[in-house]
């Protein structure tokens, strides 16, 4: 069974949990036939009996083509956080911000199964993907058919199947599965993931099993947050889909005094929270809470001027990355002068992929690399 690459932490003992609040922003690097592309859910509102998700991506495009943007809306009913056995991480744009789907979660376990896990090893799923356009290998079996049968005299059984093969090979197909998940390791596991700007050791549970539906049996592989009041998936691999969680954020006063704190010291602060559409300098708008308690930091220390460096994986040529690099620490600057800092007060430069944090051959390596670094001057 193919398993997941975790990113254990060698030394550094698990501590760190992620409490479901609102403007909790988890951030998931997906692999997809078209390439990788980063998703964002944040916690938009948590009431009595639901939690409240939003959902925002671009996914890369196929062929050459422009990539997708993706709005989606989610609702988790309380309930079923504590007791649900199916798992909905995926859902397609354009849904209205009450969707709810009854009896599952979102890309987390339950209560009741992480509790099977801690207690037992072992807890049952259902996994269900809505797929993002392409065929199911069931779908193209039928479609393979009706060829066959509406087209024997103008169409190949060798052209036939090319087709259909094709169909499914455009990627996204949506499938649901179903199964039991055994614990792979006894105990926990850290799992490292940059939280709030630092990169901690998470405590996790590492699962596998054999998961079958209408196209066959599909291999799982999951890392869990051993929290029970916040069980997430870390990272999931089921079948072709995958899922690596690349960044958590939370609204934390912490996070802004150690931001100031370092500047005060004249030490550089990488800064995660500025989110850019695809291969683009467009801020997306989940990153206004960050430039806002900026804007904030600067105002209260008026005499400080910054450089914002912009900084890139190495996905791409060196001069494309360090033009983006470019562009992005230029609309850091607009953004920031936009809600009041004098232009004079800020600089901006890009280094592109030339100075690493961590390793580009993972997607939480690349994911530490795509950076924006403040410095003072």
């Amino acid at each position: 069974m193919l398993a997941l690459s975790a990113h254990i932490a060698a030394a550094q003992a698990p501590t760190t949990k992620v409490p479901l609040v609102a403007g909790l922003a988890v951030v998931g690097a997906v692999r997809e036939p078209a390439g990788d592309y980063e998703s964002v859910r944040r916690v938009t509102s948590i009431a009595g009996d639901r939690v409240a998700y939003t959902i925002t991506a671009d996914r890369s495009g196929k062929d050459g083509e422009d990539p997708e943007q993706i709005q989606a809306s989610r609702t988790v009913l309380s309930v079923d956080l504590k007791t649900a056995h199916t798992l909905k991480p995926r859902i397609s744009s354009g849904f209205d911000a009450d969707e709810v789907y009854p009896g599952t979660t979102n890309a987390q376990l339950s209560v009741a199964g992480l509790t099977e896990l801690r207690t037992t090893g072992h807890t049952t799923i259902t996994f269900i993907d809505d797929g993002t356009g392409g065929l199911s290998q069931s779908t193209a079996n039928v479609l393979l058919q009706m060829m066959a049968a509406a087209g024997k005299s103008t169409v190949s059984a060798d052209s036939a199947k090319s087709l259909t093969k094709m169909a499914v090979a455009q990627g996204g197909a949506g499938f649901t599965v179903s199964g039991t998940l055994s614990s792979v390791e006894p105990g926990i596991v850290p799992v490292s993931i940059l939280v709030n700007n630092v990169v901690v050791a998470l405590p996790a549970r590492h699962v596998r099993g054999k998961l079958t539906g209408e196209d066959g049996p599909k291999n799982a592989d999951m890392y869990v947050l051993d929290d029970p009041a916040n069980p997430i998936l870390l990272q999931f691999h089921v079948g072709e889909d995958s899922m690596t969680v690349v960044r958590i954020d939370w609204p934390s006063a912490s996070t802004v005094k150690n931001m100031e704190a370092a500047l005060a010291a004249r030490k550089p602060v990488d800064i995660y929270g500025i989110y850019f559409a695809y291969n683009s300098a467009e801020i997306r708008a989940q990153s206004d809470s960050t430039l806002d308690a900026i804007a904030s930091m600067m105002k209260r220390d008026p005499t400080w001027k910054l450089t914002v460096t912009g900084h890139t994986d190495n996905v791409g040529g060196d001069a494309s990355n360090l033009a983006l690099s470019k562009r992005r620490s230029a609309a850091v600057k607009a953004a920031l002068v936009s809600r009041g800092i004098e232009a004079e007060r800020l600089a901006t430069g890009g280094a592109g992929a030339s100075a690493p944090k961590a390793t580009n051959a993972t997607l939480v390596g690349r994911a530490q690399n795509r950076r924006v670094e403040l410095s003072r001057q």
